[in-house]
């Protein structure tokens, strides 16, 4: 996948909040932000990013990750990490 790349879902979560970013296999964060879904927990809402980067040199495996922190200790609570391609330049 080439930048930029659409990150989208549905998700039940407080106060609708989620965190998403693009990583690689090292963890570094490429790209990153917060996003708000369109209904909060209880009730599920839908959500859609655009994450830019920079293209990596060559192919190489990274994530596309979305999550919650908890409010009590900011660990992640809950987190749906997609493998996928970073296709080089």
């Amino acid at each position: 996948m080439k930048s930029p790349l659409t990150i989208s879902g549905d998700a039940s979560v407080f106060e609708a909040n989620l965190i998403w970013q693009v990583t690689d296999t090292a963890g570094r964060v490429l790209a990153g932000g917060i996003t708000t879904a369109t209904a909060g927990a209880p009730s599920r809402g839908t959500f859609s990013v655009t994450a830019t980067y920079t293209d990596p040199a060559s192919d190489v495996i990274g994530f596309a990750e979305v999550f919650t922190r908890s409010p009590r200790d900011g660990n992640i609570d809950e987190i749906v990490r997609v493998p996928i391609i970073l296709a080089g330049r």
